[in-house]
């Protein structure tokens, strides 16, 4: 195996091992202060300069929207958890208080068993949790009138992971950790968790030319998300296919993963975008008002193939 082949197939667990360890050992520096969020902002500009290095062979270009991708970025990382969290919480905490008598669902962290124990517990339930979620945005109408959206992007670029309506986004990246946290495990875990999911999950839209090697089979890797977002439903499947947020293999235990091969190497498909032909959206606040039929675009259909 040449040199180069090599190189390739360890560069992407070896940017997924450095993003997750930036998480996890600068969580609370004074960086922090500064500049809030400053690790998702650092790994997609990590993407970005990785699209130049290693060019993909059905690149297309975004700058057109750049605006638009930078707009919902801003929105998405800053403001859209935070709402979330403000409307949701004074909901949820007291009737947590009330059905349990304290103020998490588990009283001590202990509850839920050794530290060791958590951590693999937490990914499993909020990588199932957003599989679900995810597939059900693809599945009911109003949802993917929020959602629909994020699949008019032409290519999967760094600069449009956090392209989505902000409810959608919401639903999808935000409510869970919310429950997370009223669940009452022990937030070391949490820290140790979460940026996995996190690293993951903002990664499988990294526009380079990486290969995923046999890490496609357990997280959701470029080459696994970009038949999510292809043009053209694979046949067999109904909305989509590969719904994993962080991981492919739920996908794999529900019959929904799809990577094809040739002579031993994954194929990817030639056109991304909407599966009903919705233009890319330049304009961030159509974006927001097109699900609430405040403004009309060219179609929420969806395309529903072979069942």
């Amino acid at each position: 195996m040449q040199a180069k082949t090599i190189f390739n197939l360890l560069l992407v667990p070896a940017l997924f091992a450095f993003f997750y360890m930036l998480r996890v050992v600068t969580e609370g520096s004074p960086i922090d202060v500064w500049l809030p969020k400053w690790h998702t902002l650092f790994i997609i500009g990590s993407m970005i300069a990785l699209e130049r290095l290693y060019t993909y062979k059905y690149a297309v270009s975004q700058r057109h929207v750049l605006a638009r991708d930078v707009a919902s970025t801003l929105v998405n990382i800053y403001v859209s958890a935070a709402i979330t969290g403000m409307l949701l919480l004074p909901l949820l905490a007291p009737a947590v208080q009330f059905l349990f008598g304290h103020q998490k669902v588990f009283s001590s962290p202990a509850e839920l068993g050794p530290l060791w124990l958590q951590i693999p517990l937490i990914l499993i339930v909020v990588s199932f949790v957003r599989y679900w979620i995810h597939r059900w945005q693809h599945s009911n109408a109003f949802l993917w009138k929020l959602h629909s959206y994020h699949h008019s992007v032409t290519d999967l670029k760094g600069s449009n992971t956090y392209v989505s309506h902000p409810i959608d986004w919401a639903l999808r990246n935000a409510v869970i950790f919310i429950l997370l946290g009223l669940v009452g495990f022990d937030p070391q875990a949490i820290l140790l968790a979460v940026p996995a999911s996190a690293v993951s999950g903002i990664f499988s839209h990294c526009g380079a030319d990486v290969k995923g090697g046999l890490l496609n089979y357990v997280f959701v890797t470029p080459e696994v998300h970009r038949w999510h977002h292809a043009a053209d439903v694979p046949e067999g499947h109904k909305y989509s296919v590969n719904y994993g947020v962080e991981f492919s293999f739920w996908d794999m235990l529900f019959g929904t993963f799809h990577l094809p091969e040739k002579d031993g190497v994954p194929e990817q498909p030639e056109r991304i975008g909407h599966p009903a032909g919705l233009k890319d959206e330049t304009n961030y606040i159509r974006l927001l008002l097109a699900p609430f039929g405040l403004y009309r675009p060219l179609s929420f259909k969806r395309v529903v193939g072979e069942s």
